[in-house]
């Protein structure tokens, strides 16, 4: 994009960034997808999944790195929740295959609700999902929900001091520092277990250019108690 994008473009973008739509939100799937690759691969990592695991993302995008992890883990059971309709479209084309053999399922969220029973999940991540939580607390918690005792969250975010950095993420971002995002966790009864600590050069959504973005990965666990 332009050097001269104004603040209605900027809100574009945090929009289309928060909730894909339309002909321009396939393109910022895409460019996610693209963006995002490194961060997933870092979580998905730091998650472990295993044979037998039952995974669920929250907020897969367009689902392009899920034929990956399915085939790296034989036996692997994946959902994938998003508040984007067109992103639940554009997942399940791209994993016609494994939607249809009962290995991946997406479907809509309204971002405060899990449609899954207690202790659905072994395992449960998200990337760069945080920032649009509409009320966090309520959510983690609805997502330790989910989680069998001892089940796994990976929580994976850049931290405030790059995101306001960015010209968009003034509109409808809430941003955290490392501390604030664990402080949210053990409010919501996480015990934390690790936290990984990662740097690369990503394109800028907004201005085209190389940055360096900070990448934090929170592994939080529900006591078995």
């Amino acid at each position: 994009m332009s050097d001269h994008l104004n603040k209605p473009d900027f809100k574009e973008i945090a929009g289309q960034l928060g909730c894909p739509s339309g002909e321009k939100g396939i393109k910022t799937a895409e460019m996610m997808a693209v963006n995002n690759g490194h961060m997933i691969a870092l979580t998905v990592e730091a998650l472990a999944p295993k044979s037998n695991d039952v995974l669920m993302e929250i907020g897969p995008g367009n689902g392009s790195h899920v034929v990956s992890l399915l085939a790296a883990t034989k036996h692997l059971l994946y959902y994938g929740v998003d508040i984007s309709t067109l992103m639940i479209s554009e997942a399940m084309k791209l994993n016609a295959a494994a939607v249809s053999s009962g290995r991946a399922d997406f479907s809509l969220s309204d971002g405060m609700q899990l449609n899954f029973a207690a202790g659905f999940f072994t395992k449960v991540f998200t990337i760069n999902t945080l920032y649009f939580w509409k009320d966090p607390k309520a959510y983690a918690t609805e997502i330790r929900r989910v989680l069998k005792p001892g089940g796994l969250f990976s929580l994976t975010f850049a931290p405030r001091e790059f995101m306001e950095k960015l010209p968009f993420t003034i509109y409808d971002f809430r941003l955290y520092s490392r501390e604030e995002a664990e402080e949210l966790l053990i409010s919501s009864g996480f015990e934390i277990k690790e936290v990984h600590l990662h740097k690369e050069m990503v394109r800028s959504n907004a201005a085209g250019m190389e940055v360096e973005r900070d990448i934090i990965i929170i592994n939080a666990v529900k006591s078995l108690d």
